[in-house]
């Protein structure tokens, strides 16, 4: 498969009192088309930033130090705001974690859907712009979609809401979704049927970024998988690979955290991730981890490639 999408050696560090710490470091992965690519972490560890680079949707005091985020031949860091504009939604759509704060409870689904429509669009007339819309709710599955464009978002359940907002990325045809756990706060089965949908999104030719802490939900949907702990990329691998041949040991402990077998005890990691205010030398899963040497307390590994084709970040496989 073609490579769509490709970050290079990104750095991002957030301004806190004039001073900056780092958030991403040296981050590198690639999205090919007709993929859906999961980045997996616990909370703070840098995936959110990573895809907010690529639709420049930064916070204020995020600064990109380095690295490049390529699309069309073109680095996406070096557009303006108004080029930006242009190529989010159109290109590559975002799916925020929560669709209640990213819908106006004071307007319609129709009226939010077809001014997206309408702002990448412009030579359509409102009439065609409400077709699209209807047609994109219909895609997503929604029932009695005519009566739920004109519904207001507080009106509609947490899972209807999250398809509206795949609805209304659907409706610009992009090329690349970037879903940032998309099931977040919503029920077990509402999580299975929206994951549902983006894998029959996916097999209709769009690429897809997928963001969890949860390996147990991208085993079954995901095709590849890149692992973050503080900002870096430990390991990346198809899925496949993965599962059945962890290198790294926060992959292992992650996996070995996943109630697959009943009569197996779960393990769980020792301590907590840093905050990003707290400076860690070498190696920044050492101090939770059980095969750390003196070694991995002063040396940063850098991600090498191993026989099976996975890329994995660790003193074990130097």
């Amino acid at each position: 498969m073609d490579t769509l999408l490709e970050i290079k050696n990104l750095n991002l560090s957030f301004d806190i009192n004039d001073k900056l710490y780092p958030c991403l470091k040296d981050v590198s992965l690639k999205l090919k088309k007709g993929e859906i690519h999961s980045i997996i972490g616990e909370s703070g560890s840098g995936k959110t930033m990573t895809v907010t680079c690529a639709v420049k949707l930064l916070p204020k005091n995020a600064k990109i130090t380095s690295g490049e985020v390529i699309y069309q031949n073109q680095n996406l860091l070096s557009l303006s705001e108004r080029e930006a504009d242009k190529l989010r939604g159109s290109k590559i759509a975002y799916i925020p974690q929560d669709p209640m704060t990213s819908l106006n409870p004071l307007l319609t689904i129709e009226s939010q859907m077809t001014e997206a429509i309408l702002a990448h669009n412009k030579s359509l007339t409102k009439k065609e712009a409400v077709e699209i819309a209807l047609k994109s709710l219909k895609e997503v599955k929604i029932q009695d979609a005519e009566n739920k464009l004109k519904a207001y978002p507080f009106e509609l359940s947490g899972g209807l809401r999250q398809r509206v907002i795949i609805a209304t990325a659907l409706s610009l045809n992009p090329e690349i979704i970037i879903a940032d756990e998309p099931t977040t706060a919503l029920d077990v089965t509402v999580q299975a049927q929206i994951l549902e949908l983006l894998y029959e999104i996916k097999n209709k030719g769009k690429s897809i970024i997928l963001i969890s802490h949860d390996l147990g939900i991208v085993n079954k949907w995901a095709d590849y998988i890149s692992i973050m702990y503080l900002g870096r990329i430990v390991e990346s691998a198809n899925k496949s690979t993965l599962f059945s041949n962890p290198k790294h040991p926060y992959t292992k402990a992650l996996i070995e955290a996943l109630p697959y077998n009943k009569e197996k005890r779960l393990k769980n990691i020792k301590g907590a991730p840093a905050s990003i205010t707290e400076m860690i030398a070498g190696c920044e899963f050492h101090p939770r981890c059980e095969f750390a040497q003196d070694i991995c307390k002063n040396k940063i590994f850098p991600l090498k490639k191993a026989p099976d084709g996975s890329f994995v970040s660790c003193r074990l496989f130097e």
